[in-house]
């Protein structure tokens, strides 16, 4: 063999060798690098688990949902990147890392943060809900306690609840029960307010259109709740209640006539009435006469005519009869609890 071939032949093994050699490494590094995407994501999905509990064991309080929120999001994009990589380069350790990730992901994220952040989102909007709620009945403002409690009415339902139970750690879910039971506790003590408050919204309506009968139904489910409101809207509630009361007993009540105007000559008087007169009597009614300022004497009706309409009605009295003075005459005349007095009139004397 030449020299010259046996340099080739040299030369050219230390190339394959060197080739080796700087292969080596990459699959070295390529698989230490899977290692550590794959340590990274566990690390994160166990520090979005211990954001919260490490809180509540510290504080006994529910952190912001907002922080583990945060720590949930880094922790789902650092597993997708995880398995991303494992795919691409892990070998024959791949099945080892999926597992690996996936465990990590089914105790950390899929038992215990997703269902500690959907319960968070309840308890949050729960507690903003409940204190909106107690604001209004400090303010005594019974517009604001109608919505807060319709919107409080949501996160105090059963299936609320069962959110709350799904969370894992037993401290934590103690928290989130304690935040139902307030919310329900209060939401239940208010609602009679809020019922009574509705109907009587319901039953001025009724009145307004005339429709009496609904408006009386209305009324009376409103009275058998008036003595189960709280004591912070009980005196109001029961005031509005009286109030549509009476207008509704005005409204089903004949209108009585008023008497507005008594013109008097001697031996008759005039009556007018303001709407049409139902019944007018000597019964119901009381003429009175007083002479030169004296005392009042009941005169008796010797008739009593309505005009057609029934708004005037002549009423026939004694003359009274010309002395050797002057006389000034004063009628009065009382009709359903109001008393009118007529313009004096003179009788000239003998």
């Amino acid at each position: 063999m030449s020299t010259k071939k046996i340099i080739n032949m040299t030369v050219i093994g230390f190339i394959m060798f060197s080739l080796l050699l700087s292969f080596q490494p990459i699959v070295s590094e390529a698989k230490t690098n899977v290692a550590t995407i794959v340590n990274e994501a566990k690390a994160q999905m166990k520090k979005a688990h211990t954001t919260y509990t490490a809180y509540v064991q510290k504080t006994g309080s529910i952190p912001p949902h907002a922080t583990v929120l945060a720590e949930y999001k880094k922790a789902h994009q650092l597993y997708v990147q995880a398995k991303q990589a494992v795919q691409k380069s892990a070998g024959k350790e791949k099945k080892k890392y999926v597992s690996e990730l996936d465990g990590a992901y089914k105790t950390y994220m899929a038992k215990r943060v997703i269902p500690y952040l959907n319960a968070s989102v309840v308890f949050e909007g729960s507690k903003k809900m409940r204190t909106a709620l107690e604001q209004a009945i400090v303010d005594e403002d019974m517009d604001a306690l109608r919505v807060a409690h319709k919107q409080l009415q949501v996160y105090v339902q059963n299936r609320q609840l069962r959110v709350y139970n799904n969370v894992s750690e037993a401290n934590v879910r103690k928290l989130l029960l304690g935040e139902f039971s307030k919310s329900k506790a209060l939401y239940d003590k208010y609602a009679n307010d809020v019922k009574v408050y509705e109907q009587l919204l319901k039953a001025n309506e009724y009145l307004e259109d005339g429709k009496l009968a609904e408006a009386k139904k209305v009324l009376d489910a409103v009275n058998a709740l008036l003595s189960k409101l709280s004591d912070t809207f009980r005196a109001d509630l029961t005031n509005e209640y009286n109030n549509l009361s009476e207008v509704y007993n005005d409204l089903i009540t004949p209108p009585v006539a008023e008497l507005d105007y008594v013109e008097a000559t001697n031996g008759a008087l005039t009556l007018y009435f303001d709407i049409p007169v139902s019944s007018l009597n000597a019964a119901n009614m009381k003429i009175t006469v007083a002479i030169n300022k004296g005392e009042e004497q009941v005169v008796q009706p010797a008739t009593i005519t309505l005009s057609e309409d029934r708004t005037v009605a002549t009423i026939v009295v004694p003359t009274i009869s010309e002395k050797d003075e002057e006389q000034s005459v004063v009628y009065a005349v009382e009709y359903a609890g109001k008393k009118v007095t007529a313009d004096p009139f003179v009788i000239s004397k003998k």
